[in-house]
């Protein structure tokens, strides 16, 4: 199961990059109609919610992202300094080597306790890349909304 998750991961990488791949920094900052976030918050949210499912405790990310791309924020109640999209992709593909030099058994270990409903920590690798495909059809539609708006 482990080199399934961890294949998933460099996939939705791979085109989460491609996605991101010429889009203007306009483009990554508008917020449309009827949405909470932009595409820059979307890029965020991925690297800080797959740090803390894979890397509790150990998180090699600036403290100060949790309160910029956690659950619950938006850009609208952003202050002071908020990285660019070209850091947190780096910050994506280091954290992408990481996940792959997980052993395979550390998949099997249980969690100290349930958490959103898994019992292993490869149930939770599971369950991050679930959200992380989810965010990136996210970024997907964001992009084309945003696109075929500024067109006409």
């Amino acid at each position: 199961m482990s080199e399934l998750v961890k294949g998933q991961f460099a996939r939705t990488r791979k085109a989460l990059s491609q996605a991101l791949e010429g889009v203007s920094s306009e483009v990554l900052e508008i917020v449309p109609e009827g949405f909470n976030n932009n595409i820059h918050w979307q890029v965020g949210h991925i690297l800080v919610v797959t740090e803390h499912f894979f890397f509790k405790g150990m998180e090699k990310i600036p403290a100060n992202y949790n309160e910029i791309f956690g659950p619950s924020t938006k850009p609208d109640d952003w202050t002071g300094d908020i990285p660019k999209v070209e850091t947190l992709i780096e910050q994506l593909n280091e954290q992408l080597v990481r996940i792959k030099e997980i052993p395979s058994e550390a998949f099997d270990q249980k969690l100290p306790k349930r958490f959103l409903g898994n019992e292993t920590y490869g149930e939770l690798a599971a369950t991050g890349a679930f959200h992380e495909a989810m965010h990136l059809g996210q970024i997907q539609s964001l992009k084309r909304i945003i696109e075929a708006t500024k067109v006409k």
